[in-house]
């Protein structure tokens, strides 16, 4: 287990990606080290700290993905944080993360809920490992996840954007959402629910219909992390 560490950390970078959504950059301390799928808790208050996912970590500056659409206490902390601002941060925490060395991995997630995807998906091998990652959006705007895999794709990686409330604009696009897009690729032979991992992250009610879709085919390793 990585030593649990409290620090104070100065923002170095703030970048606004959506209407709600930022990426954050943090100095953390020489030493600072995670498990793909491990989250920092953020104190930004003396009497209320919050948790996120980590997702990535270079040149000591700890990445953090955070949506302020809940529009909670921490969510106002965020809007309003800018850079040179201070925050405490404990951590690393969590025991999300690849479970196996199977062969088969799907990822499927909204919003936020692809930061710990991230760090996991780019620890694996992808000469040896298939991997399939879903990701659900109203707009193509919206697609945070895209930028971090785009130089990873080939045949033993896909990438599905999920795609609500306008029709499909780019060649990876889909229309539906990932309860409608994952039976489909089940269907056609694109996914095989057998010595299969599926790891979801996202809202509640989005991870429990996936996961009884899932169950529904027959899958039996399926690995959630919820947010809110």
């Amino acid at each position: 287990m990585n030593k649990i560490l409290n620090f104070v950390s100065v923002l170095k970078e703030k970048v606004q990606l959506t209407e709600t959504i930022y990426r954050l950059k943090y100095q953390v301390p020489v030493g600072f080290v995670y498990t793909p799928g491990q989250f920092v808790g953020a104190r930004v208050l003396p009497t209320h700290t919050r948790a996120y996912s980590i997702v990535g970590l270079k040149d000591n500056l700890l990445e953090l993905l955070i949506d302020i659409k809940p529009s909670g206490r921490a969510s106002k902390y965020f809007a309003e944080t800018q850079v040179g601002h201070e925050v405490q941060i404990l951590g690393p925490y969590g025991i999300y993360g690849i479970k196996s060395d199977l062969p088969n991995k799907v990822f499927i997630s909204t919003g936020t809920g692809i930061s710990p995807f991230i760090p996991m998906i780019k620890s694996l091998d992808i000469n040896k490992v298939n991997i399939n990652c879903l990701f659900g959006v109203r707009f193509d705007s919206h697609d945070i996840a895209y930028s971090y895999f785009e130089n990873m794709l080939g045949s033993n990686f896909k990438y599905y954007q999920c795609v609500t409330r306008e029709d499909p604009v780019k060649p990876y696009s889909i229309k539906g959402r990932v309860t409608d897009v994952l039976p489909q690729l089940i269907l056609d032979g694109k996914i095989n629910v057998e010595d299969t991992e599926f790891y979801i992250c996202g809202a509640n009610e989005m991870i429990a219909d996936v996961v009884d879709e899932l169950k529904s085919k027959g899958a039996d390793k399926i690995y959630f992390e919820k947010y809110g």
